[in-house]
């Protein structure tokens, strides 16, 4: 196969293997509803400030998640949005930042 046609597959394949990738998140914000930080219980909002280092400003229910996960959202000292996934008994199950990072906690 000539080089030519190499580059053109290869970046075919990586669309392809990276559209599940691209719909799980879509499919997780579609999922998300903005609530009012007085319905998310207290040991959510405790760890997530926690985790956070700010008061959340934000909060959203994640639904069909069991246990129910909020997402609760603040901004850093620099600025900057951050999230956390946590359940309503205070655990910490992801945290995000507004770059798109991501890092899971416990499960």
């Amino acid at each position: 196969m000539k080089k030519t046609h190499l580059v053109p597959l290869m970046m075919g394949a990586a669309l392809v293997l990276s559209s599940p990738l691209l719909a799980a998140s879509k499919s997780e914000e579609a999922r998300e509803k903005t609530v009012a930080l007085s319905s998310v219980p207290k040991a959510a909002v405790d760890a997530a400030k926690q985790a956070l280092g700010a008061d959340p400003t934000e909060a959203k229910i994640i639904t069909g998640t069991k246990p129910q996960q909020y997402e609760l959202e603040a901004k850093n000292a620099s600025g900057q949005e951050v999230a956390v996934h946590v359940r309503g008994d205070g655990t910490v199950v992801k945290r995000e930042t507004e770059n798109g990072e991501h890092e899971r906690g416990e499960r």
